[in-house]
């Protein structure tokens, strides 16, 4: 059996924003004849173009990214996420703007509807004069959730380290960087438990224990005081 060891950690996530603008199809096509360039090296420009396979949320239930076809993860910030779901659906060709992350993502900073020409902007929340939610306020939203399978992605930070994973029925499981005690891959059986929501898109939580299996759950977190 996969053991994960213990490791402190804080959730965080951000709160609610959002903004979205409109522009001409091809507006950010390339000026030369040569095709969009894909993921590169770490911080590298990256523009592509391919369908949105799903959309990807984080515990909270909020979008902070896409899953394209060609099976690139695109991340964007989750206070954009009403901005974001308004212009791309599954299924939409989407061209992304970014930069490139060490572990193979993309964070986009742009990502267009190639067939509206709808586009999100990354921003800065609105500042609106409302403070936003503490962090433990919006925990008390969340519930337990459960997700059990096989891992289809792993999913990266800025920096490469695995912070989640994609499971083969689409259930998304979040968890600190170096969490673990050995890499993850593609394949493997994995289970986890902890705080999330389930929504239309699917189901999204933060680990507090993790194993191959639900029988084999090992607590991430030291609750001792």
């Amino acid at each position: 059996m996969s053991r994960f060891v213990l490791s402190s950690a804080v959730l965080w996530l951000g709160s609610s924003a959002l903004n979205a603008h409109a522009v001409p199809p091809g507006a950010f096509a390339p000026s030369g004849p040569a095709a969009p360039a894909g993921p590169g090296a770490p911080h590298a420009q990256a523009v592509l173009e391919s369908a949105v396979a799903r959309l990807l949320t984080n515990p909270y239930g909020e979008v902070d990214g896409l899953r394209l076809t060609d099976g690139t993860v695109v991340r964007f910030p989750p206070h954009m996420s009403d901005a974001l779901t308004a212009a791309v659906k599954v299924g939409d060709t989407v061209r992304i703007i970014g930069r490139s992350e060490a572990g193979g993502a993309v964070k986009a900073d742009a990502i267009v509807n190639s067939a509206s020409g709808q586009t999100v902007y990354d921003q800065p929340p609105a500042r609106d004069g409302a403070r936003p939610m503490p962090p433990h306020l919006r925990m008390a939203g969340l519930q337990t959730q459960q997700a059990q399978g096989r891992i289809d992605v792993v999913l990266t930070g800025p920096r490469g380290d695995a912070n989640g994973v994609i499971l083969s029925d689409g259930a998304i499981v979040r968890f600190a960087p170096h969490a673990l005690q050995q890499p993850l891959q593609p394949g493997q059986l994995f289970a986890a438990s902890g705080l999330g929501t389930r929504n239309a898109h699917g189901t999204s939580l933060e680990a507090t224990s993790m194993g191959a299996s639900l029988s084999d759950l090992q607590p991430l977190y030291d609750r001792a005081r």
